[in-house]
Order: C-alpha cells, then structure tokens, then sequence
C-alpha cells in the first residue's frame, strides 16, 4: 500500500521539513491523525507562529474524527486549566477510543473527587480497565485507592507488590508504610502473613523474618506462599535437599493453579515435557516470563508453528529476545511461511528496546522488499520514518 498522506506528512514533520509536512497533512483532510498532528504543529510553533487556539481546535476536530491521542490531550489541556469536569469527559472519550492510561487518569479523579463526585467503585472499575489494556501505572493507583480511601491493607499490599515488580520505587515505599498494619493482621490473616513475608523477604532484606511468615502460610496451603518460600529456597540453594525442597513447593503451588509456581517449576525441571507442560499452563495463565521459555523448549521439541506463536506474543509484549527470535523465524520460515514482513518489523521493533541488532539484519532483507513491504513493516512496527529510510537509501545509492 502507497504512503497516504498522513503518512507522507508524518515523515516530513520527522525529518523536520515542517513546511512540506503540514501541507501533505493538510492535503489529508479530516484523517484524525493528521488533524492531531497539524494541532501538535500549532501548539509547538513548528514552520509557523504558535498559535494554542489553532491547536486547541484541531484537536476538538481530531478527538471527534476518533483520535485518542487527542481527546487525551485535549483533557491534559482541561485539568491543567482546572476545567476539571471537562477533563473527565475527554479522559473517557479518549478512553474509549483506545487510550488505556486514560482509563487510569479517569480514575484518579473519580478516587479524589476532581471534576466529579468521589465513587471508589468507578475509580476500582476505571483502573481495572486501564491495566486490562496495558497500562501498568495502574497497579500503583490500585494501591493507592485501597490503602488511602478502602483502608484495606492486604488489597493495597497487593496492589503495590505488582507494581514493585514492574519497577515502581513509590509502590516499595508505600509496601514499607504498610508492614506495620500487615504485622497487626498476620496472626490471624493468611494472605496478611503471605504479604508480610514477601514484602520483608524481597523488599526490605529481612529474609529470615519474611522466610518465618511463609513457612506458617505454605503449611496451610497457600500457594503463594508456597511460591515464595521456594523462590527464597532456590535462590539460597547450597544444599541438595534445599533445592528439593524448593521443587516440591513449585509444585504444590503448581498444582494449586498459581502461573508463577508453574513458571517456576517449568524452568526447575530437566524433562522437556513435562517442562513445556507446565510453561505452557503459565503462559496461557497470562505469565509473560513464560513466553520466551516455552517457545525455547517447544523449538527443543521440533514443535515449531506452536513456538513461533509464543515467540510472537513475548515479542508483543515487548521482549527482546521474542522479537529478534521472531523476526529470524519469519525470515527463514521456520513455524510457517517465508514471511518478510513480518521480519523487518519485529527487527525494526527492537529499536523499542534500545537494540539495534535488528537494524543489521534488516539490511540483508530489504533488497529483496518492494518499497509497500517496507512501508507495512513500519507501520506495523510504529518506526515509519526508519523504514522509508531505507526505501529513500535504495532510491538514491
């Protein structure tokens, strides 16, 4: 397919021809996106004065062609301005076209009452919606309404240890506000004990401590803790009966249908069998570090179609490993056809990952392109500009 307009502009607006980019963008008409990015012009003073009523307008054109990208700016514009309903109502809006994080600012203002009533279940129902679509600073927010506005600590515990994981040092020192309430409702609460012992065990350093609370929870059979405790156990493993130890309780906690024990008991085992079982129930469980490791152990087993498949959805989840795997695998025609479109865009998306690997492979594929291959595998990959460059290149060597 032919560049289209928008297409045309965005380039020239990348390579900072300002003035060739808006008349391309113009020539597109009421195309959302090039209503968008003629407002984002306006308001920067790109190849003309700024102009914040100009840019203001386009973006009210734009968000009602269906632009999420600008009824969520457009909502930046209202809460800044302290129009707080309105910025509600475009948050929503932008929502609902596809912005998951607005789910999220959404939220925030129904959990404080800015612009609307305070309602902690829309709040719980917006940021629910908004991590569903992607958008992880939710777990934080999550945290945040049930320690600050339910009072549930162990919700909140929850919330917080999910976003830790995905790397939030507000969610660790929000976990450290909460251990004391945690110790308060340990004794007689089993997920109170689990949290406490995994905050302390993985947050705080006081892993004999935290070892104590899942010990008592693991003997009552809960899988988490029991998928705690293991961990601890496989990770200080000196002794052989320790790794014994930590393989039986992966398994128990496997078998209690939690994804990580399945993870975990999947990378643990030596049979590949019974290791692409277990990867398997994780993966499908929605345990993203499974992806790679299954589709490692099904290529083991020369179940290709089934490993490019979970290559593809590691690759999808933004593992670099998953897109330089997947890319090869469409080049050669492993898992399925040929399929080179496919390839430069997962090479063109490591880019994403600060890798530029990709980039050399892809200079060994584009000759056997056409230019509206190419093209595809920019627009699929979101790098356009990097790969016309390398159409404008063969163009002109």
């Amino acid at each position: 397919m032919a560049l289209t307009a928008y297409e045309q502009g965005l380039l020239a607006v990348r390579r900072g021809e300002y003035g060739v980019g808006r008349e391309r963008l113009e020539s597109a008409g009421d195309d959302s996106q090039a209503l968008f990015l003629l407002g984002w012009l306006a308001g920067e003073g790109l190849g003309e004065p700024v102009d914040a009523a100009k840019k203001v307008s386009l973006f009210e054109r734009a968000a009602e062609r269906g632009s999420p990208e600008a009824a969520f700016n457009l909502a930046a514009i209202c809460a800044n301005e302290q129009r707080y309903p309105a910025a509600v109502d475009c948050y929503r809006r932008a929502a609902e076209l596809g912005r998951p994080e607005a789910y999220r600012m959404a939220g925030v203002m129904y959990a404080t009452g800015q612009g609307v009533a305070v309602d902690d279940v829309e709040a719980e129902r917006l940021l629910l919606a908004a991590l569903a679509g992607g958008d992880h600073q939710a777990s934080f927010e999550l945290g945040i309404l049930f320690a600050h506005h339910r009072r549930d600590p162990v919700v909140a515990a929850q919330w917080f240890l999910r976003a830790a994981k995905e790397g939030s040092a507000p969610a660790v020192r929000e976990l450290v506000l909460l251990v004391p309430r945690l110790r308060e409702l340990a004794a007689a609460d089993t997920r109170a004990r689990t949290i406490l012992g995994v905050v302390l065990a993985i947050h705080l350093g006081e892993r004999n401590a935290g070892a104590e609370s899942l010990e008592v929870s693991a003997a009552g059979g809960d899988p988490e803790a029991q998928r705690a405790l293991a961990f601890l156990l496989d990770d200080d493993a000196g002794r052989p009966e320790d790794r014994e130890r930590a393989v039986a309780l992966f398994r128990a906690a496997a078998e209690a249908g939690d994804g990580y024990g399945a993870y975990n008991l999947g990378v643990t085992t030596s049979d590949p069998h019974e290791a692409v079982r277990w990867l398997r129930r994780a993966a499908q469980g929605g345990v993203s570090e499974a992806y790679p490791q299954l589709a490692n152990r099904l290529s083991e087993l020369d179940l290709d179609d089934e490993a490019l498949h979970w290559y593809v959805r590691g690759a999808e989840d933004g593992h670099a490993g998953c897109m330089f795997a997947a890319a090869c695998w469409y080049r050669d025609g492993f898992g399925g056809p040929v399929d080179l479109v496919q390839a430069l865009r997962w090479y063109l998306r490591l880019l994403d990952a600060d890798n530029g690997d990709g980039i050399h492979e892809a200079h060994k594929i584009v000759p056997m392109m056409t230019d509206d291959q190419i093209h595809e595998a920019g627009r699929l990959s979101g790098r356009l500009l990097e790969a016309d460059v390398f159409v404008v290149s063969r163009r002109t060597a």
